[in-house]
């Protein structure tokens, strides 16, 4: 029981719940935007719940650790079969569902270059549409416009949140500003206005914000912010 409570009490097993509950939150809502289509089966959910905590308990050791957790790479591969289970007799899904986990796992290999900005591009794209796509599909087992779009800004939030983990090394501060102003650019997309308006505020004060904090804090910090950018989108 010490054991047990010890365990919670541990910093970075509090961040990772925060940031796994951040981001399934995020892929949740954005995947039940615009869906018309059937309610999932109580199977279906479960797999696919589970896929999500895994996947993000995953990302959130890889990033933590610079892709050298020897966790992480065991709970993505887990994510990956629960994937695979949440449709046993969709081959397309199931393929959708273990593109971001392969590319975690080729991430830790450095040789491959994947920690870097083409790997913050293509984790980003992934990222963005992997669960959400995911969950409008299997409701509705087609893919429209009107679900893509949202998408788009909730991609480029990726690269504005996670740069900091693919571009590790030092740089003018000025190209600091290339993924937030790509992401602001993307709030275009969506014709908001009040929101826009509170997103940017949001994003600024990470810009500013996330150099400044305590590294053990920094990469939680990035999930929170982009779970209330996320919800302004697609609210």
């Amino acid at each position: 029981m010490t054991t047990l409570m010890a365990f919670f009490k541990n910093r970075t097993v509090q961040q990772l719940f925060i940031f796994t509950l951040c981001q399934n939150i995020l892929w949740w809502l954005a995947g039940s935007t615009a869906s018309t289509g059937t309610p999932l089966g109580t199977d279906v959910k479960i797999y696919l719940l589970i896929y999500g905590l895994l996947l993000a308990a995953g990302i959130f050791l890889l990033l933590k650790r610079h892709f050298q957790s020897h966790i992480g790479p065991i709970l993505v591969v887990a994510a990956a079969t629960m994937g695979i289970l949440a449709a046993p007799s969709d081959h397309l899904v199931q393929a959708f569902a273990l593109l971001l986990c392969v590319f975690l796992v080729l991430a830790c290999i450095p040789q491959l270059g994947l920690q870097s900005i083409y790997g913050l591009i293509v984790f980003s794209v992934l990222a963005g549409y992997g669960v959400p796509v995911l969950l409008f599909f299997l409701r509705n087992h087609y893919l429209a416009v009107q679900f893509l779009t949202p998408l788009v800004p909730l991609m480029a939030s990726y690269l504005t949140f996670f740069e900091p983990y693919y571009l590790t090394s030092e740089r003018d501060w000025r190209w600091t500003l290339v993924t937030p102003i790509i992401f602001c650019l993307s709030l275009f997309t969506l014709g908001l206005f009040w929101q826009m308006l509170l997103i940017i505020a949001v994003v600024v004060a990470h810009w500013w914000l996330q150099p400044r904090l305590s590294s053990r804090y920094r990469l939680v910090f990035s999930g929170l912010c982009q779970l209330l950018v996320g919800i302004l989108i697609l609210r």
